[in-house]
């Protein structure tokens, strides 16, 4: 320790903490981050978050001062970090305000720990263009800054004062093994990973389309859907790259490399995966091999809700909802067909889109006895369970054997039913609600309910919409509906909580058409205000789907159904969690 001298003083001026509480701090991080960081790391930490200047301390030594990737916060300062190339990016030229040409360039730099960008300005991008500066290289950064990227991730910045020596000699280059491209399963994809390289089939390659770029120049787009024996993921080609896949087909097993994840802005549970400069694709014998032995199982359909991904299952179709036309966010209308199959174990719902939905409709029949192979099972945060998705490449047959004790459609409903209503008791805060997904909540009504909160409309007793959208082919007469909107607090945060038809009339105290009557009426604010005082911080266990917002810009939450809190149950469960 007695090279950290000098840095423990510092501190011990600037905080008045004993030289022994600067060292308890010390190895209390170094045992956070589970001996992935030295003395000097852990050092560099504690004097960081002790708001110890680090431009104070000497700056020969702040050089040696080295950190981990994993160890890097956002507005850091004075970074040192040392660690293999992963990838390098095209450098690209662009114009300042004040007319002048600027250059900006980066690298992904890899360490033990972890990756991460490095972004380098003007000059320092020459680095770049160095013949040795490839993949595997060691690298030194000096000096550097950390903040937040277009990505949301954290990069690291080379300034004017900082220095990137390649090939250093003052690192031990045991530390930093060389990097090996290491497919991962599907499953094992997140937005920590900031370069995915997975095997797998094709199992459906979507129409290629083009766009409009900022620039005003046509750019392309092309995914495909990819499995293997974990899961599936889409992989999105831009541009120039949607050529890489005109050579491939449906059903071919490929590797590809050095793949970006992003979350899909559509569903945020999802993360999609983008080919880019340092991507590479071909086709691959050994997960070929491993994915045939795969396909040769077919599950019983109660085993498929512990099941992600492509599977084969039989089963008796015993419910066919009409063929029907949905449009896209994307503004397409698609052909939608969807079934129930069922065998003596469960039953799963089974979509088809576009072609096959048009082509099965006059195929199949309730009651048919059919054969479904490689269709892909995910899960359904509406129905709370996994359902299957007819592909392209997945295949159907109708087959004649008889299934004894079969599920009927009755026993099926009623099990999506209980999936979603059930209240379960483990309740999520209302704080981390950041995604797609059934949630459960405890809290109290907040603000006061005025008319702005409850909307009354007439709508089609079939489909709920307004008659100006109805699309059911017998049209029935208008019925008044509502929707009540509140906000929900549990000290972590607040929600907006919407409530409709039957739930709300029951939260309300009042049906529909008399709400409707008395809104008509001098009355209508009188008895709102009175509603909004029964209500005020009324405490409420509540299970609904979560959506994002366009106009909030938040997640909110639909009821799926609520009750009101029994002190008494809450007593059991507190009880209970103190027994265990």
């Amino acid at each position: 320790m007695s090279e950290n001298e000098d840095y423990i003083k510092k501190i011990i001026q600037k905080t008045g903490l004993s030289k022994k509480e600067i060292q308890s701090k010390m190895e209390e991080k170094k045992e956070d981050l589970k001996g992935l960081i030295s003395d000097e790391g852990a050092l560099f930490i504690v004097a960081k978050e002790l708001g110890v200047d680090i431009q104070e301390m000497n700056a020969t030594q702040n050089n040696k001062v080295e950190i981990k990737i994993s160890d890097i916060s956002i507005n850091m300062q004075n970074i040192t970090l040392a660690g293999r190339i992963k990838e390098t990016y095209p450098t690209n030229s662009f114009t300042r305000k004040d007319g002048t040409t600027g250059f900006v360039g980066s690298f992904l730099l890899h360490d033990p720990t972890g990756d991460i960008r490095i972004v380098l300005w003007d000059d320092a991008t020459k680095i770049i263009e160095n013949d040795y500066f490839q993949k595997n290289e060691l690298v030194k950064v000096i000096n550097c800054y950390a903040k937040v990227g277009r990505d949301n991730n954290i990069e690291v910045h080379v300034g004017r004062n900082s220095k990137v020596i390649l090939s250093p000699e003052d690192v031990d280059y045991k530390e930093y093994p060389k990097i090996k491209d290491e497919v991962i399963p599907i499953n094992k994809i997140n937005l920590n990973l900031r370069s995915i390289s997975i095997s797998g089939q094709i199992m459906q390659i979507y129409d290629s389309r083009e766009f409009n770029r900022n620039n005003g120049e046509i750019g392309r787009v092309q995914s495909i859907l990819m499995r293997d024996k974990t899961g599936s993921c889409r992989v999105t080609f831009w541009n120039q790259d949607v050529e890489k896949i005109e050579g491939y087909s449906e059903t071919d097993y490929i590797t590809i490399t050095s793949l970006y994840p992003r979350q899909n802005k559509m569903d945020p549970q999802r993360i999609d995966l983008h080919f880019g400069n340092n991507s590479q694709i071909k086709k691959a014998k050994k997960i070929e091999q491993e994915m045939k032995e795969l396909e040769k199982k077919v599950f019983k359909i109660k085993e498929l809700q512990k099941h992600q991904g492509p599977a084969n299952f039989l089963g008796e179709i015993i419910e066919m909802e009409n063929l029907r036309e949905v449009q896209l966010k994307s503004g397409e209308k698609v052909s939608i067909l969807s079934i129930v199959v069922s065998d003596e174990t469960e039953a799963i719902r089974v979509t088809f889109w576009r072609d096959n939905a048009e082509k099965y409709v006059e195929l199949l029949n309730v009651g048919d006895s059919v054969s479904i192979k490689k269709a892909l099972v995910k899960y359904n945060s509406f129905s709370s369970k996994n359902e299957a998705t007819f592909l392209n490449s997945s295949q159907l047959e109708t087959v004649d054997i008889e299934i004894k004790n079969i599920k009927s459609i009755d026993e099926f409903k009623s099990n999506q039913q209980k999936a979603t209503t059930a209240f379960s008791g483990n309740y999520n805060k209302i704080s981390d609600i950041k995604s797609a997904g059934i949630f459960e909540i405890k809290g109290k009504i907040v603000k006061e309910i005025s008319d702005r909160n409850v909307t009354i409309y007439d709508a089609c007793p079939s489909c709920s919409k307004k008659p100006a959208n109805c699309q059911c082919e017998e049209k029935e007469d208008p019925i008044p509906k509502i929707i009540l909107n509140l906000t929900i607090d549990d000290e972590s945060g607040t929600i907006r909580v919407v409530f409709g038809g039957n739930k709300a009339e029951q939260l309300l105290g009042i049906n529909t058409s008399d709400l409707k009557t008395l809104s008509e009426t001098s009355q209508y604010e009188n008895t709102i205000q009175k509603i909004s005082e029964n209500l005020n911080l009324k405490e409420l266990v509540i299970k609904g789907r979560s959506r994002f917002s366009d106009f909030s810009e938040k997640f909110e939450l639909s009821a799926i159904d609520f009750k009101s809190v029994d002190p008494q149950e809450e007593i059991e469960k507190i009880l209970e969690e103190i027994g265990n």
